[in-house]
């Protein structure tokens, strides 16, 4: 099924005019009537709009429900089977489904901003420090340093081997 049959299908089901999907998608009258005639193609922007208003997915909108792009890209199948469901339920009811899928799509989202960065690596922690140590001993020889370096990291190994 084209675009425009889609859209004029979808605006029907919802029991609305071409003047109320204007009001509703800002989308002109005139680019609407094409639209449904396949006179003229709609960009990406115009199309979310459009399957905003309606209430609709993007691809249902767009494609042909037999293309079945939604399925194919889903491959939990019991989760597509359940959102078949859900689009089988009231207005109300969907609506409620969509502000429980939000919030839990929300949390995560907050909760994967929200965990601490991955630690620097051991040996980036003690470049870190080694440098630090570098500045404050302006007054030592780069061989004084790389000494006490060398100690210091023959002393951490001597720990770990006694741990181990």
């Amino acid at each position: 099924m084209s675009f425009g049959r889609n859209l004029s299908r979808f605006r029907k089901e919802k029991g609305l005019t071409q003047e109320e999907l204007v009001k509703q998608s800002g989308v002109a009258i005139s680019q609407i009537r094409r639209y449904e005639a396949d006179k003229s193609s709609p960009t990406l922007d115009v199309v979310a709009r459009l399957a905003r208003a309606l209430g609709v997915s993007l691809d249902e909108l767009a494609f042909d429900k037999t293309t079945g792009v939604a399925a194919s890209k889903l491959m939990d199948r019991e989760l597509l089977e359940q959102f078949e469901m859900v689009s089988a339920l009231e207005e109300d009811e969907r609506q409620a489904v969509k502000r429980i899928l939000e919030g839990v799509i929300v949390k995560h989202q907050v909760e994967k901003m929200m965990r601490p960065k991955a630690e620097k690596s051991w040996s980036q922690r003690f470049r870190e420090i080694t440098d630090k140590l570098a500045k404050g001993a302006k007054d030592y020889s780069q061989e004084e340093i790389d000494k006490v370096i060398d100690e210091a990291v023959a002393s951490v190994r001597a720990k770990g081997r006694a741990r181990a």
